[in-house]
């Protein structure tokens, strides 16, 4: 029988039930990093982006709670089909395709988590007009065989959103390797 893909929207059925989140308040699970962006540091279009993605996410995450509908935040946006058939495409690529797990912090978390921070970079890039960042971080996500119809559907994504007004701050050059790294 053939591996199936990993998805990282999928709870381990041999993990512990996971223990709800309270129903009021902020995330319980992810405690503010220092020296890392918050939520509360990003402006309207990466919070755009960070809100759509996490509820997204939520309803594969925890099935069966209450969740917003991501659809509609596009709606209150402004932006219309093309940028909701283009996100739900490039997350469809990375739900079903991913080579690790991905994260995402629930709806109401105050931090960013890396991947989250990540898919900033990504649709930032991608307004750019740079395609080397942008297929660095698919592929850091993606088997080679994903990232393709993956950047399509970012592309689009970026773009759509981009139309509408929501266009994500530069911060610097958007460099396609780890920020870790020096050059000499």
């Amino acid at each position: 029988m053939p591996k199936l893909p990993l998805s990282p929207f999928l709870l381990d059925p041999n993990a512990e039930p996971p223990v709800p989140e309270p129903r009021t308040g902020a995330c319980a699970d992810h405690a503010p990093v220092p020296g890392r962006r918050g939520a509360m540091d990003l402006d309207a279009a990466e919070l755009f982006v960070i809100a759509t993605l996490r509820a997204w996410v939520a309803p594969r995450m925890r099935p069966g709670d209450a969740h917003p509908d991501w659809r509609e935040l596009f709606r209150m946006a402004g932006a219309g089909a093309p940028a909701i058939i283009a996100f739900d495409g490039l997350m469809s690529v990375i739900g079903a395709q991913a080579k690790r797990l991905i994260d995402v912090h629930c709806c109401r978390c105050p931090s960013l988590g890396e991947d989250e921070t990540l898919m900033l970079r990504l649709v930032a890039a991608l307004q750019a007009g740079e395609t080397l960042p942008a297929l660095a971080i698919l592929g850091d996500w993606l088997p080679e065989e994903a990232t393709g119809p993956a950047l399509l559907a970012a592309r689009r994504f970026a773009l759509s959103i981009a139309e509408t007004g929501l266009s994500l701050p530069r911060r610097g050059q958007v460099l396609p390797f780890p920020a870790s790294r020096t050059l000499h």
